[in-house]
């Protein structure tokens, strides 16, 4: 059953199965998880990870095991990305996809000649210090899954494992004029204005300032009064009186994180559960939103 949350990341490992017995990677599942993985590096294209292993006395293997894996994705030429850039930025669904930190799904084809997701053997150098000679092992395969993992919320490290850092994709993506543009977009702030309170300003009325004013001591009691009982009944009152408070909202960061960020540990969409928060919130706070 697979585990990934994202079209990508079911890709990436949808693509390892046309080489690799899909039965001996599934068995490396259970090793992408951080009670396995001691420590992970991503290093531009290359990963080094130390797996925990498990004790065997029937193999002699008394002491728990921790295997070494390092793995790299084949990289492509500096030269033939400027031509696989140059077609993406011909494309504005690509362009504002890729800005808001997705993976549009048909970007494959301007891979011609080269494998964007690994297809082959050619495609990855994988090794692992277990005694297990095959490939993959079940900790090189436990790497596959966790890297398939991080894809979910980052799937721009796929361009990193392929030669392009994710700042280099960007910064071409803001060369043409609609990533200009949609760079601006993100980059506006959201202004609303909230009251910090609603109701109005209530004296507090003393022996002292009765009788330092008797003559008007009366009225300031009466309309005191008449404050305390809008205060309680929470009637409506003059916008002139309403205190402002002018908050910023960042729109854009929200959906820049993606449907999957890491810190979002659920299963469905983390940009949609917040479009419905924010729609219930509004609703509920018609009229001071407006």
């Amino acid at each position: 059953m697979a585990t990934q949350k994202t079209w990508w990341g079911l890709a990436f490992i949808d693509s390892l199965t046309n080489f690799i017995d899909s039965g001996r990677l599934q068995r490396g599942r259970a090793y992408r998880t951080d009670h396995r993985i001691l420590a992970f590096e991503i290093n531009k294209n290359k990963i080094k990870a130390t797996i925990r292993g498990n004790v065997n006395p029937y193999f002699g293997v008394t002491k728990e095991p921790k295997y070494k894996v390092t793995l790299s994705l084949k990289s492509i030429d500096k030269k033939r990305w400027t031509d696989i850039i140059n077609q993406i930025c011909q494309n504005p669904s690509w362009i504002s996809k890729l800005m808001l930190n997705e993976i549009p799904a048909n970007i494959e084809q301007v891979f011609t000649g080269d494998s964007f997701l690994p297809t082959s053997f050619n495609d990855v150098t994988a090794d692992c210090s277990c005694p297990d000679y095959a490939n993959p092992c079940k900790h090189i395969a436990g790497v596959y899954y966790r890297l398939a993992d991080i894809l979910d919320y980052d799937p721009m490290l796929l361009f990193q494992l392929k030669g392009l850092s994710a700042a280099e994709l960007q910064t071409a993506l803001k060369k043409t004029e609609l990533g200009q543009l949609f760079a601006e977009h993100l980059d506006t702030q959201v202004y609303t204005e909230i009251s910090t309170h609603q109701y109005k300003y209530v004296p507090l009325i003393t022996k002292k300032t009765v009788n330092r004013s008797k003559n008007v001591a009366l009225d300031n009691s009466l309309q005191s009064n008449h404050r305390v009982k809008a205060f309680w009944q929470m009637s409506d009152w003059p916008e002139k009186e309403v205190e402002l408070e002018e908050q910023t909202i960042s729109a854009p960061l929200i959906k820049k994180q993606g449907d999957y960020p890491a810190f979002w540990t659920r299963s469905n969409s983390f940009v949609a559960a917040m479009e419905e928060i924010y729609s219930n919130v509004r609703k509920k706070n018609k009229k001071v939103l407006g």
